[in-house]
């Protein structure tokens, strides 16, 4: 069956990058930039303090990955992919959405957001917003993203979603940064992301609106709900553990367990972050699914058909 793309298939992403935008900034302006934010953010961080002989050690190995040469070889990995499937102007906004999303980390880190010393503590007084090795990991996971061929997008939204989990949590267990730091970076990616997205609909539209599509067979919806769920349920459990450690007002008194409630749930809003992002961003993909495998391999059939009416 022969359809024509939908006149507002870029709308959606876009909305879903400013909100991801703004999202970032409402983060900092919580976590850093109030005195509340900052205290329940600083004892996440000393409540990484328990366990860490055992487990920083081996965050640390993991996070020795992130480097130039390791996001040069992942950003090959993934350009190689969408010229293989003949989507080169994919490749390119895969490649934008890895520099955009390093590059504004970086300037919103360095010149663009303070953070105040709201809480007098003797640790990372310095801005660490938004985490440049989160950054760096992430953006790589979402341009994976962008360019998996259908009958793998399911996975690697999954695999994707893990790896953002484990650099993101790693960042936190090894005490190189605080909880909002981690999700102030996945932000900045779906930032991006979504903005492609809306490039790639918006290139439809303008480019495409004209010549016919065959109808594909819808994407499951089983994979991006499951994650969601996880992600609305990890979310849960944070703003829970918040809630617990709200009325704490300095953090030289508190004990272990507040410390350790602080902590878990600076963990659980890494993962639901990182598992409600890359489910929308998978159901973002599969709405979109521009120029598919399927299309090209029967381009020639449709345009026939089209002639012919």
């Amino acid at each position: 069956m022969i359809v024509r793309p939908p006149a507002t298939r870029w709308v959606r992403p876009l909305l879903m990058a400013v909100a991801s935008g703004v999202a970032t900034l409402g983060c900092w302006a919580f976590f850093v930039d109030t005195e509340q934010g900052q205290r329940i953010d600083t004892l996440s961080y000393l409540g990484a303090q328990i366990g860490t002989e055992r487990v920083t050690p081996t965050f640390e190995s993991i996070l020795e990955v992130v480097s130039v040469s390791g996001l040069a070889l992942v950003m090959v990995a993934v350009a190689l992919t969408a010229l293989l499937r003949r989507r080169w102007l994919l490749a390119l906004e895969a490649a934008v959405v890895v520099a955009a999303a390093n590059i504004s980390t970086r300037v919103l880190k360095y010149h663009v957001l303070d953070r105040p010393l709201l809480v007098d503590w003797e640790g990372l007084h310095h801005n660490t917003y938004p985490s440049g090795h989160t950054t760096a990991a992430a953006s790589a996971m979402v341009a994976a993203l962008l360019v998996a061929p259908r009958v793998l997008r399911s996975l690697v939204a999954v695999i994707g979603a893990t790896v953002m989990v484990v650099f993101g949590y790693g960042t936190l267990a090894a005490r190189w940064h605080r909880p909002s730091d981690v999700v102030g970076a996945f932000l900045v990616c779906f930032t991006w992301a979504f903005a492609a997205l809306a490039v790639s609909g918006l290139r439809e539209r303008l480019l495409l609106s004209r010549l016919p599509r065959p109808r594909l067979r819808p994407a499951s919806r089983v994979v991006p709900t499951l994650m969601l769920l996880a992600g609305a349920f990890a979310l849960a459990v944070a703003g829970l553990c918040a809630h617990r450690v709200w009325d704490i007002t300095g953090i030289f008194v508190t004990t272990r367990a507040e410390q350790l409630t602080s902590y878990l749930g600076g963990a659980a809003g890494i993962c639901g972050v990182a598992f409600t992002g890359m489910g929308l961003l998978l159901r973002g993909v599969q709405k979109t699914d521009l120029l598919a495998e399927d299309a090209g391999r029967h381009a020639e059939t449709w345009a026939d058909e089209y002639h012919s009416e």
